[in-house]
């Protein structure tokens, strides 16, 4: 009677492994086919691009430069030369070191303004919640500072380059502290999504 038994569960094993061995086979063909197909459906190699500017004359490069004509444009292309203006002295990068100057405000009065204004409206933060503000307005700076820059050039283009720099400098920081304050005095709860 076990002799029986122990051949069932032998052919029992081998007719499961024998089945596991097709799958095995199966699969391994779809793999072969998939490897296949995206061998031969690799992204075409470009060699070589060429651009020439032949026809292209740059006495000064200032802002922005914009190549090609719209149909509007072809009406008046008489008036199409190039204009000659000074450009203001500013440093080329201007953004990502007010970005810097301004990090560093955050992160020297940044906790010492929430602590202050925790205490004035009795809305304690942790300090980690605070990490959470900083980041928030870190990420916002450099729209921060593109906004001001334009405004800057809007009211006036004869500022020299600190004066520029210290226009931008002074508004966020107003714009920062206003907003800490604003959400400080604010009923909402602490931990809420804020955009400063």
């Amino acid at each position: 009677m076990y002799g029986n038994d122990w051949n069932n569960y032998l052919s029992e094993l081998q007719y499961y492994m024998k089945q596991q061995d097709e799958k095995i086979k199966v699969l391994e063909d779809r793999i072969n086919t998939l490897e296949k197909e995206a061998a031969e459906h690799k992204a075409p190699h470009i060699e070589k691009i060429e651009y020439k500017f032949d026809q292209l004359k740059i006495e000064h490069l200032a802002g922005t430069l914009h190549i090609g004509l719209t149909p509007s444009d072809l009406e008046n292309i008489e008036n199409l030369g190039i204009q000659q203006t000074s450009p203001p002295n500013y440093p080329m990068p201007l953004k990502q070191e007010l970005t810097g100057e301004l990090q560093q405000y955050l992160r020297e009065t940044g906790p010492s303004i929430i602590s202050n204004l925790a205490v004035t409206y009795n809305k304690p933060l942790d300090e980690s919640f605070q990490a959470i503000l900083f980041e928030d307005i870190n990420k916002q700076l450099p729209s921060r500072i593109s906004y001001y820059e334009q405004e800057a050039l809007k009211q006036n283009h004869a500022l020299g380059s600190d004066q520029f720099r210290a226009f931008i400098t002074e508004k966020i920081k107003h714009e920062i502290n206003q907003s800490l304050q604003n959400y400080m005095q604010s009923p909402e709860k602490a931990g809420e999504d804020h955009e400063y």
